[in-house]
């Protein structure tokens, strides 16, 4: 295939942007782990300090993962919506200039 040639899977990317919006509801539905650990649940501090450094650290990185899953999401939308209407677009330019055309001979 030349360079230049641009090959889109529009089904691809709306099924990507279904999936990504999946995995956030589900990440959603999990809920957030934020209880409170009591002394002596975990056996040893080392694993309670670990424990508490873990929760801490996946509330900022759930976040990060949510704003990541949705932007792609929306960008993968955005790009089947756009080109949709492209097509659509350029379908119905050609046609009136095809209907423009025969009706001028």
């Amino acid at each position: 295939m030349p360079k230049g040639d641009l090959v889109l899977s529009l089904a691809g990317l709306d099924t990507l942007a279904g999936q990504l919006r999946s995995i956030k509801k589900r990440m959603d539905d999990t809920g957030q782990v934020d209880r409170k650990l009591g002394n002596g649940e975990l056996g040893s501090s080392t694993a309670f300090d670990a424990m508490e450094d873990f929760m801490h650290g996946w509330k900022d990185g759930r976040k990060e993962i949510d704003v990541g899953l949705e932007s792609v999401a929306k960008m993968a939308q955005e790009i089947v919506d756009k080109m949709t209407k492209l097509d659509a677009d350029l379908r119905n330019a050609l046609r009136k200039h095809e209907q423009g055309g025969k009706g001028g001979n």
